[in-house]
């Protein structure tokens, strides 16, 4: 995850080799990192709490932006940077819907068909649309709206503005509700509590 957070790309060789040039050919880079680490971890207010999967180096309530999370999930390598553009994924190996969500999106950025209309109604209920190409009776659908085992996670990465932003890790939701298909309208309690920042955020876009 450190890696991709500096280099945003595969290593030349190896995460090592790319650790040792920041460190012996770019001393004041690597220094200054370490000083601004040092700095988010003593001044930052957001409590962060620890995710219950001990093989996923992620934390509630911090940001991440997308290659942090799919290298923390593993599919994101030392060899292969995996190609996350879709709002949704499915990780079978481990059970778990992967769900990124932007509330207040910009036109200019999103297609008609992705303009999905997503929001935390309160601070355990979460408005959450699936892709258009998604039905009831789907195999997707179908896993998002009778899987209610404890094994299943669904897992929401969240933020309040568009593209460029980090998403903030929410944890794990159960289903509740739905309606609709194609796409499919489904209320999420999520299993702990969503910040205020995103209610606010969305009470706007309802207001709106």
């Amino acid at each position: 995850m450190i890696h991709y957070t500096i280099w945003g790309n595969v290593p030349e060789i190896s995460y090592e080799d790319s650790f040792n040039k920041l460190k012996i050919d770019n001393q004041d880079v690597f220094l200054e990192l370490v000083d601004i680490l040092d700095y988010n971890l003593k001044y930052n207010k957001t409590k962060a709490l620890p995710y219950e999967d001990n093989e996923v180096p992620l934390e509630l309530y911090a940001t991440y932006d997308r290659l942090q999370i799919m290298a923390a999930f593993g599919k994101t390598t030392e060899v292969y940077k995996y190609p996350s553009r879709e709002g949704v994924m499915f990780l079978s190996e481990k059970n778990t819907d992967i769900f990124w969500v932007t509330i207040n999106k910009n036109e200019e950025d999103y297609i008609p068909s992705t303009m999905y209309n997503d929001y935390a109604i309160n601070n355990e209920l979460f408005h959450w649309e699936s892709q258009s190409t998604t039905s009831a009776t789907s195999p997707t659908g179908i896993r998002y709206i009778t899987d209610t085992s404890k094994e299943h996670k669904v897992l929401f990465f969240v933020r309040e503005i568009g593209k460029g932003s980090p998403y903030v890790f929410l944890g794990n939701a159960k289903y509740v509700s739905h309606k609709g298909s194609n796409p499919i309208q489904i209320i999420w309690k999520m299993e702990h509590s969503i910040p205020e920042k995103i209610i606010s955020s969305s009470k706007l876009k309802v207001l709106v």
